[in-house]
């Protein structure tokens, strides 16, 4: 697949219908419903540039207002989107904006910055997996003594 294929494979997602909750209480379901992913293989993120996904980010965002704009929600929305190591994954989500924190289990850093995270992303040297070697039995024991780094993530906040 080379990267036109790609991105043409993620139009679906450009125009995923969008879950708008109604209050506060529908927030879990929000993070649920609305978050996307997507992963590449090594040699694909040779081809693709920072400015190719930002294009494709600029056209989700587009997507989402109009729908943020045409529903009851009057809140507006946060769109954050983040490089997930762990599956070597781009993820981004949406929900309502009810002045809470992002639903994260780590210490995270807000940017409105989308380059550095893109950049993380494409130069992340496992996305065909890790290798085995890099896997070991200890791993688990060194990490409780390792300070874990923070998370930096994307926000923009859609307004109605």
């Amino acid at each position: 697949m080379d990267k036109n294929e790609f991105f043409h494979s993620l139009e679906e997602i450009v125009v995923d219908p969008l879950f708008i909750g109604e209050s506060l209480q529908d927030l879990a379901e929000e993070t649920t419903n609305n978050t996307w992913s997507m992963s590449i293989s090594k040699e694909l993120a040779t081809e693709i540039v920072v400015e190719d996904f930002i294009d494709f980010f600029q056209r989700v965002m587009t997507n989402r207002r109009e729908q943020i704009r045409s529903s009851n929600n009057l809140d507006g929305m946060l769109f954050y989107i983040w490089f997930d190591w762990q599956s070597a994954q781009i993820k981004f989500n949406l929900i309502s904006d009810y002045d809470t924190a992002l639903p994260f289990g780590c210490e995270i850093e807000i940017t409105n910055k989308l380059k550095p995270i893109i950049e993380e992303f494409l130069r992340f040297p496992y996305h065909d997996g890790f290798p085995f070697e890099e896997v070991r039995d200890d791993d688990e024991q060194i990490e409780e003594g390792v300070k874990r780094e923070t998370l930096k993530v994307f926000l923009f906040k859609i307004n109605r």
